[in-house]
């Protein structure tokens, strides 16, 4: 409980003596005159409502740091916040954090870019698996982290650019609890979901926890005589370990699995004037495809055994072994264009066929140490992680086969005879039949194998009361074998085989003053400066064929100040930063997805600099706000041209605030009403200036604003005590929400965030 709600209750507990104390006197007083008694003023006991802001005000660390003293942008997801806008992964919870962008989902992959730059993996308990193809659902985290900028010194064992997204998994409780619950909304989408956790032994330190979520839904089209039945299923299991008082060990396994529709939308336009153009149709008939024709499979695994332990001296040690695979099958109906390009009518692109199989799998383990230390009279933090991963990932990509041309109005009325799609040139489209591994043939078979070796020391040095410096340092060693069998459609005999390897360190400093404690509603200020480095692995083809490896480096500087408010009911932070990326392989074909085939020399940058700003907490009583602001100035330069290209899916100016109010009294006690409303300007559709010069000035397009609802009913007494009812009403004027999948103009422009409507129930067992 807060210290506001702690003396709020307290001076009703003194209210309630003083009129108690009033009471007794006027009687006594009574027994000796005929003096009047005053009437007894009611007292009001009010409800606690829901919060945003988790009273766990830290970050998961190595070092002992509260968010407002650690000196990086990190922002924390509740339950709670996840709950009200319905967000079921990370992917969906993004308006809740600034400069954090989606940038559509395909291939099996759900896209988020950070910063500028897309965010390559995601964390679980920490650990980062190398190739997750999809979000953890958030049914089953306790928490998300959204760390932004090189995170070297919040996870120890990483150098990533734009930063990293940390699944905090639910835990087992000591005390029995369960919930459970079931939604249905728009597009036939329907879920049923349960929680729960307890102790399994009379002492209690054997406990266990299942969560389980399945989910039907349909993709947000309106296409006649067309199915879209897809269906997720994930499950949780974890169970832990008291072994003695300082000593834990836990074990976590994960299972998700899911089929559907590869929905990746269509392509640009070409107009007569040489330039490109947003389609101007109808989001619920923004379909190239055919659910006969294009389908995925994919499911995923990994468990996590942690041994935590806390010596006697305070230092506190954790193990954490993990093995993560997954395995993916994709069938497209495939659209390439832009319209009206490579001589096609305005109308017109080319329809193709091709699969994906793709697996992998990975072993990590992670040992890391950090407690107090004692130098100069003053204590201080240090903390050490060592990590060493291995993992294989073979891929087979299917031959691409021509289909025929298609229009636009593909899925429109008039076009399809009976429920059959029709070709431009008035054939019907006939799925594939039989194995399609032979009809198509085999154009790549290609094996990754790698081993990555980690190791980061970082120091906390608190010379001050007031003021906190922080050195770390990381060094990574990298050893990769890539191997392809089959090119082209041809086997190569021998495979070809490239033997790649790097060895890299990167550094981290970061100060921490703390401004003011105690001043008016500022119950503690902190401002921070942290320059920080990072590195990404990198392999291209020069021009003389040969395979070279170098990484893509990066250095950012960031300044920012965190303050909390209202005797913690209320944090706010503001944060600039600045960053360059150096040794971008510059491509004769594409440089927005930093290098490709054909590069020659390391010339290309990426330069980007910001403003981000964030509120979160509960302003009054049953106020909640969630509230961000981003500015951000990027681009990328390569000195073989003239200008330079913004980075995709990213505006200049881009916000949204998500607020609710809960009454606390009266008969409408328990009702929760607010709403979220996100603003974005325009953002680059085409990246790379290859891509531009070739294809047209359309660079930046898509500004919006969206407009959601929110509703909730959690009643305060009676047998639905623990009950509730929710209501989500996304996109509530229904507006067209572009977003550029790949940055290329001939296909991946898709719709996202149509108008959708969600009510549920859930129940929880205190």
């Amino acid at each position: 409980m807060s210290r506001s709600r702690v003396r709020y209750i307290q001076t009703l507990l003194a209210s309630t003596a003083l009129v108690s104390a009033g009471v007794l006197n006027a009687q006594t007083e009574s027994d000796d005159s005929d003096a009047e008694v005053q009437p007894i003023e009611e007292v009001v006991v009010r409800g606690i409502a829901r919060k945003f802001r988790p009273e766990d005000q830290s970050s998961a660390t190595g070092l002992s740091l509260a968010l407002i003293e650690t000196p990086q942008s990190v922002t924390v997801l509740t339950p709670e916040m996840l709950n009200t806008i319905n967000a079921t992964s990370a992917y969906e919870a993004t308006d809740l954090v600034p400069n954090v962008q989606r940038s559509g989902s395909g291939f099996g992959v759900q896209r988020i870019i950070l910063r500028g730059i897309p965010a390559s993996g995601r964390r679980i308990n920490g650990i980062l698996l190398s190739d997750s193809l999809a979000d953890v659902k958030s049914y089953a985290v306790e928490r998300l982290e959204f760390v932004r900028g090189p995170a070297t010194a919040i996870y120890g064992v990483t150098g990533s650019f734009g930063g990293e997204i940390n699944n905090i998994l639910k835990r087992p409780q000591s005390e029995l609890g369960m919930q459970f619950g079931v939604s249905a909304g728009s597009y036939d989408s329907r879920d049923v979901y349960a929680d729960i956790t307890g102790p399994l032994t009379s002492e209690g330190s054997l406990s266990g926890r299942l969560v389980a979520k399945y989910n039907e839904y349909g993709l947000p089209l309106d296409i006649a005589g067309s199915s879209f039945s897809n269906y997720e299923t994930m499950v949780l299991g974890s169970f832990n370990w008291d072994i003695s008082g300082q000593t834990s060990l836990r074990f976590s396994y994960y299972h998700n699995q899911r089929n559907s529709d590869p929905w990746d939308g269509g392509a640009l336009f070409l107009n007569s004037a040489g330039s490109l153009e947003l389609p101007d149709v109808d989001p619920e008939q923004w379909y190239f495809s055919h659910p006969d024709e294009s389908t995925e499979t994919w499911e995923s695994d990994f468990a996590i055994v942690e041994l935590e332990h806390e010596f006697d001296n305070g230092w506190r040690s954790q193990s954490q072994l993990a093995w993560s695979a997954s395995d993916s099958f994709i069938s497209y109906f495939y659209p390439f264009g832009p319209f009206g390009a490579y001589s096609l009518a305005d109308d017109e692109i080319y329809i193709y066929s091709y699969d994906l199989e793709r697996s992998f799998e990975e072993f990590t383990f992670n040992q890391s140490l950090g407690g107090e230390i004692e130098m100069f009279g003053r204590k201080h933090q240090f903390f050490t992680a060592v990590e060493f991963s291995d993992n294989s990932n073979p891929r087979q990509l299917l031959n691409s086969v021509f289909m025929g041309f298609a229009r636009v109005d593909w899925y429109t009325d008039g076009v399809y005879d009976g429920q059959t799609p029709r070709f431009s040139d008035g054939s019907a489209f006939e799925p594939f039949g039989g194995n399609r591994e032979e009809l198509l043939g085999v154009r790549q078979a290609r094996d990754s194998e790698a081993e990555n070796l980690k190791f980061s020391a970082q120091l906390l040095l608190n010379p001050t009361d007031r003021l906190m410096i922080l050195g770390g340092v990381l060094y990574h060693k990298n050893d990769t074998v890539d191997t392809i069998s089959i090119n082209r459609g041809n086997p190569v005999d021998p495979p070809t085989v490239t033997e790649i390897d790097f060895r890299e360190q990167v550094y981290r400093f970061a100060a921490t003053y703390d401004v003011a404690d105690n001043v008016g509603i500022i119950d503690d200020a902190r401002v921070y400066y942290s320059y920080s480095e990072g590195f990404q692995p990198q392999t291209f083809t020069d021009a003389d064929g040969n395979t070279v490896s170098a990484p893509r480096e990066m250095v950012q500087h960031e300044i920012g100040l965190k303050v909390e408010l209202i005797e913690g009911a209320l944090g706010a932070s503001v944060a600039f930063f600045d960053y360059e990326i150096t040794n971008i392989a510059i491509s004769s074909a594409y440089l927005g997805g930093f290098g490709g085939f054909e590069g020659t020399v390391l010339e290309g940058r990426q330069e980007a600099r910001g403003l981000e700003t964030e509120l979160v907490g509960e302003i009054l009583p049953g106020w909640n706000v969630s509230a961000n602001y981003t500015w951000m100035d990027a681009e990328i330069i390569n000195p073989n041209n003239a200008r330079s290209t913004p980075l995709r899916s990213t505006p200049e100016h881009s916000g949204a605030v998500t607020t609710t109010y809960e009454f606390l009294e009266g008969p409408l006690s328990g009702l929760r009403v607010g709403g979220t409303f996100k603003v974005s300007g325009d953002y680059p559709f085409v990246t790379g200036t290859s891509n531009i010069d070739r294809w047209g000035p359309l660079v930046e397009e898509g500004a919006h604003q969206r407009v959601d609802l929110h509703a909730s009913y959690m009643p305060r007494s009676g047998w639905l005590e623990n009950a509730e009812l929710f209501f989500n009403w996304r996109n509530v004027f229904n507006e067209d929400i572009v977003m550029p999948k790949e940055g290329h103009p001939g296909y991946g422009i898709m719709f996202i965030d149509q108008r959708m409507a969600t009510f549920g129930f859930r129940y929880t067992f205190d």
